[in-house]
């Protein structure tokens, strides 16, 4: 059974549960690989480090949430194989969306999971005696007061900014990126 190979380039989170299964960082780095082109299991598995069983963990709760699906199938030695690929080149949490079947706290804690992911998968780059990688890191904080119009084009220029280099370079280093957005009306700062 072949699929229409096309992602659509932007798919909305449909669900909280959506959400918190996207920001573990192994189910990501799996979505982001079937971005870039279709694998099976066995590839996946291959590619990072880790067993088949505790991989189909991660398919099944990818594809049952709707940011991956089954893009080929064909029969290897009486065993179905399937391809898997990702739906989308990005995938946008839309609050309004969330919010019929979710607390904006809920909400929240699942976007500031995906910061934590972050953190940690940066953490994570550093190996105990080694040195610190050299590279290109850029890690900005800072506080702006827009206006609604300022707000509104920076957050889709910062869109558009991801949208451009979601297509993998084939010669290309792995990178991760994480973008937060928000105002921070009514913080205790």
């Amino acid at each position: 059974m072949q699929v229409n190979e096309d992602l659509q380039s932007v798919a909305p989170v449909a669900n909280l549960e959506a959400l918190q299964a996207l920001v573990d960082s192994q189910r990501h780095r799996i979505v982001t690989m079937l971005m870039d082109e279709p694998l099976t299991a066995k590839e996946i598995a291959a590619r990072l480090g880790i067993g088949r069983t505790r991989l189909y963990y991660h398919l099944d709760l990818l594809e049952r949430h709707g940011l991956i699906r089954v893009a080929d199938t064909r029969v290897v030695s009486g065993i179905v194989e399937r391809t898997f690929r990702a739906v989308a080149r990005t995938f946008r949490v839309d609050r309004a969306l969330l919010s019929s079947q979710a607390s904006d706290m809920q909400i929240t804690d699942a976007q500031a999971a995906i910061l934590d992911a972050v953190a940690h998968d940066l953490r994570a780059r550093v190996l105990p005696g080694a040195a610190p990688p050299h590279d290109d890191v850029l890690v900005s904080r800072a506080f702006l007061k827009l206006n609604d119009t300022r707000r509104e084009e920076l957050r889709k220029r910062l869109a558009a900014i991801v949208d451009e280099y979601s297509r993998a370079d084939a010669d290309g280093t792995e990178m991760e990126i994480a973008l937060a957005l928000f105002s921070t009306k009514g913080s205790s700062s």
